[in-house]
């Protein structure tokens, strides 16, 4: 009994980690996941996730962003596109243009880019972005 609980507790976990960028860190390359992003420090490179990203106030992101929901307080200088919610908390500054079907935007938000909202969001833009990328690789071997 002692072993099925334990086995218990790590698939509830695993299946809802919040992958963490802790302030202070800072690195280079393109993330792709399934699971929640949360960035308190600074990435160099392109986000692609499944769920929800979160830039903290601290939080820098020199690259683009496709991901279901963002909730953005720091700084992101590249494009975003996002299907469900975007949410610029009142010190985010954006730095690039915005694809997304829903915007809610705080009083003093630094915005320089273009906006498009709504049903012109593309529906799987993640997965379609992976496959492009895979047939680049593909090019590239032979």
């Amino acid at each position: 009994m002692i072993f099925q609980k334990k086995e218990q507790a790590e698939g509830v976990g695993s299946n809802d980690s919040t992958t963490i960028i802790a302030a202070g860190t800072r690195t280079r390359g393109d993330f792709e996941g399934a699971n929640p992003l949360r960035i308190d420090g600074q990435i160099t490179g392109n986000i692609a996730c499944d769920s929800r990203v979160v830039i903290g106030s601290n939080g820098v992101v020199k690259g683009n962003i496709t991901c279901a929901q963002a909730d953005i307080s720091g700084t992101l200088e590249g494009d975003i596109v996002v299907t469900e919610s975007l949410m610029l908390r009142k010190d985010a500054v954006v730095l690039g243009n915005i694809n997304a079907r829903m915007l809610q935007m705080e009083p003093g938000v630094q915005f320089n880019g273009q906006c498009i909202m709504g049903a012109a969001v593309v529906e799987k833009p993640i997965a379609k972005k992976v496959k492009k990328e895979e047939t680049l690789v593909a090019e590239y071997a032979a």
